[in-house]
């Protein structure tokens, strides 16, 4: 999948395409549906397929003290775009002067000037344009005068929940892993660099890679059982979130430590995808640093036997 970040302007025009818009924070099961169908369509058509995102979110830009972290990073949200099948991600540079645009302007120039769109795929809840002036009838009537159609898809409900973004940040923050599995049609999971953190794992003997902090929800504090993508492979492990208690003041900065088992390789500075599968425990304030070893020692062994009945 292509990848043009814009703040106004495609470096080229394209032939045709089949589009889908949005935001897509989190591309979860109603999201998935909308680019899928792009997809399809467009390979239908023999068109390009395209979707169209922002960034930042517009409700960061707009109302900041309304917004609540990320779902993912960008770059993450990207990743599970181009694994739908996506020819070309569009990210739009969301501020304050493209918010004001009226949304005629949006479709006839962009859409219609640019992206030479054949079709239109979005959600049952989509609003664009100057104060969300831009509307579904809008879009088709400005459609049949220029020559594209729009389909307009059903939001999928879930447990007789609609699945929204906000939703899945308060599934998150709660760590229900499995009505996540279950919104996302995946492990709930996020991608993170890896940093250089103060060793203490591997003075303990338990090697960890310490994740660079991200504006994103993250999940409550304990330990939980892990599938790390990374170097093309997936390696099983550990992953601790917490304020590491026992060394730690109780105000200290929150962090997310990896350890993965029988990786003897160097992380440093890479980009890896992190599945949780299931919670094993919550985080605890240790006596000492051997106390905790010993509890390391039980929760690795613990690791090994999850991962053993899973194969």
């Amino acid at each position: 999948m292509k990848r043009i970040f814009i703040r106004g302007t495609l470096p080229h025009k394209l032939a045709g395409s089949v589009a889908a818009i949005g935001v897509f924070d989190g591309v979860h099961r109603g999201h998935q549906k909308v680019i899928r169908r792009a997809v399809a369509e467009a390979r239908r058509l023999g068109v390009v397929s395209v979707v169209v995102t922002f960034d930042p979110h517009p409700v960061d830009v707009l109302h900041p003290q309304r917004f609540l972290p990320y779902i993912m990073t960008l770059e993450h949200r990207l990743d599970l775009i181009e694994a739908l099948g996506v020819d070309l991600c569009i990210v739009v540079k969301f501020d304050k002067v493209f918010s004001s645009q009226p949304p005629g302007l949006f479709v006839r120039d962009f859409l219609v000037g640019q992206l030479n769109v054949k079709k239109v795929i979005i959600g049952r809840d989509f609003h664009f344009g100057r104060r969300r002036k831009g509307s579904t009838a809008l879009l088709k009537s400005i459609g049949q005068e220029v020559g594209f159609s729009v389909e307009q898809m059903n939001i999928i409900k879930n447990t007789n929940k609609n699945i929204k973004s906000t939703y899945i940040k308060k599934l998150i923050s709660d760590g229900d892993l499995s009505c996540l599995k279950q919104f996302l049609s995946r492990p709930y999971s996020f991608l993170g660099e890896v940093e250089k953190g103060d060793a203490r794992g591997r003075k303990l003997g338990y090697r960890t890679a310490n994740f660079k902090k991200e504006n994103v929800v993250i999940l409550p504090s304990g330990i939980y059982f892990v599938r790390a993508h990374g170097d093309k492979k997936a390696h099983n492990g550990l992953c601790y979130i917490g304020r590491r208690p026992t060394f730690k003041h109780a105000d200290a900065q929150v962090v997310q430590e990896l350890h993965l088992l029988d990786y003897h390789g160097n992380l440093y500075g890479q980009k890896i995808c992190v599945e949780f599968l299931k919670k094993l425990r919550d985080d605890r304030k240790f006596s000492d640093g051997n106390e905790l070893v010993s509890q390391i020692e039980s929760d690795v062994r613990k690791a090994r036997a999850f991962f053993a009945r899973l194969r």
